[in-house]
């Protein structure tokens, strides 16, 4: 075989891989794409995480206006600090089912 035609079977030869890598990249994507239980478990997770770091936030800035409070004040609001340390997950979502409500009902007003 000539050196020109070795040479016109390697071109071919890498153009196949390089064919069958992005078909294979995009054989990838579109399986990913297609499995929404993944990615919505993926989305939630991502969420809870920044709903915790939200809540720790809160908790800090929290725990620092506490100590200008009468000293029963204090107690109730350090208990609640505990509350949502434990379970920042059902706080956040306790706080977003009353802001949903809320502004039902604020819209409520509105129109009447």
């Amino acid at each position: 075989m000539s050196d020109a035609r070795q040479s016109e079977v390697n071109d071919i030869r890498t153009d196949i891989e390089r064919t069958r890598r992005e078909l294979g990249d995009t054989a990838e994507a579109l399986a990913y794409k297609a499995n929404v239980p993944a990615r919505s478990k993926e989305k939630a997770a991502e969420v809870l995480e920044t709903a915790k770091t939200k809540a720790a936030h809160v908790s800090e800035q929290a725990q620092q206006k506490i100590d200008n409070l009468p000293e029963p004040a204090a107690q109730k609001a350090r208990g609640l600090i505990i509350a949502v340390k434990k379970r920042p997950g059902a706080f956040v979502a306790g706080a977003m089912a009353s802001l949903i409500v809320l502004r039902k009902v604020t819209r409520r007003r509105r129109k009447s």
